[in-house]
């Protein structure tokens, strides 16, 4: 929020400034006292995201412009974000198939949860970039991205799947599986 005089000059509360050839201090930058100058009250729109838009402003109406960026550079940055994302969720049970490589399945072989996990980490991955990469538009790309996989309705103080399109949510470890590293 900031306030503007009739020659599009910016004023923001607690900040000290100059009007009409006087000083005013810290004190005297009020909503009061710049309602009593006559200045507009200017609420600013809220800002687009950076990562998806070029971002200007905002403007004397408290308004930003902005401008796309590249939809295939999003989604190229979005999938490998989702991948990278995968790979650390993987790497907390490589060293389970390691082994098992090392010494033999016989000897030491993966969980069948582990497998069944890891399995599911490659799919929701595959799903997430593929629902990236039939977007058609930045606007697209940035709702399914942000959309929460799940909404809270407050009259029945329960979550519920969210309706609108949204990204597969990644699966979890099995617990007992959490353990075994020390093996």
């Amino acid at each position: 929020m900031f306030y503007k005089d009739s020659d599009g000059n910016r004023y923001r509360i607690g900040k000290p400034f100059t009007y009409q050839g006087y000083y005013y201090g810290t004190a005297l930058a009020t909503h009061d006292k710049f309602m009593e100058f006559g200045f507009t009250k200017v609420i600013v729109a809220p800002r687009p995201d950076s990562k998806y838009y070029i971002v200007t402003g905002p403007d004397l109406d408290g308004q930003y412009s902005s401008t796309p960026r590249d939809l295939d550079l999003l989604k190229e940055s979005q999938v490998y974000q989702e991948k990278q994302v995968a790979r650390t969720i993987l790497s907390h049970t490589d060293w389970m198939v390691i082994r098992a490589m090392d010494v033999g399945v016989a000897v030491a072989a993966v969980p069948a949860d582990v497998s069944n996990f890891r399995s599911a980490v490659r799919g929701v991955c595959d799903a997430r970039c593929n629902a990236i990469g039939s977007t058609v538009s930045v606007e697209e790309l940035e709702a399914l991205v942000k959309a929460p996989v799940e909404l809270w309705n407050a009259h029945t103080e329960e979550y519920y799947i969210n309706p609108n399109p949204h990204l597969p949510p990644w699966p979890e470890m099995p617990e007992e599986e959490n353990n075994e590293e020390s093996n």
